[in-house]
């Protein structure tokens, strides 16, 4: 019991300085929004469990080799835990693609550490890919209302790759 403790505490640890570090180049910025999420994990497989979450998006950005008809990127980073003890802590990048005056849709990609307790369900390793697609509603200037579908896999480096999809309900302020 103890061993498990001490093991978690350093995992908890390393979760926390690769979110330092992920986050390091943006120290200098604030985040432009600030989102809070809370769903199912893995959705499509009889529900392991409930999820909550939450991510800092930076401002966006323009990288000198992206053509110009692609949009801005989105630095993010943020984290999830699930009630059958999972945790994963990310770094990655997201699109604005405007659907209209008050409907945005956002394609998103980030790679992170992923922890599980016995309960948790295996994906193979800790180092977990995420992709997905949120479809948010602009209630106002300076908030959303989104659903947001995700996919969390290991991309097969590792012998085992299960992987899970999330289905959320996503809640985002500008502070």
């Amino acid at each position: 019991m103890i061993v498990q403790s001490v093991r978690a505490d350093r995992l908890f640890l390393c979760l926390f300085a690769v979110l330092v570090f992920a986050a390091a180049p943006l120290q200098a910025a604030m985040p432009e929004m600030i989102a809070a999420s809370a769903g199912q994990f893995d959705v499509f497989h009889k529900g392991k469990g409930v999820e909550a979450g939450w991510e800092l998006r930076f401002a966006p950005r323009r990288f000198q080799p992206m053509p110009r008809f692609l949009q801005d990127v989105i630095p993010v980073t943020g984290a999830m835990a699930t009630s059958r003890g999972t945790l994963y802590v990310y770094g990655g990048f997201r699109f604005e693609i405007p659907l209209g005056k008050r409907w945005v849709a956002s394609p998103n990609w980030a790679t992170g550490l992923y922890y599980r307790d016995e309960d948790g369900k295996d994906l193979g390793g800790a180092i977990e890919f995420r992709s997905g697609l949120d479809l948010s509603y602009i209630l106002s200037e300076r908030s959303r209302l989104g659903l947001s579908l995700y996919h969390l896999s290991n991309a097969g480096i590792s012998d085992s790759n299960p992987g899970s999809e999330s289905l959320v309900l996503t809640f985002s302020v500008r502070p």
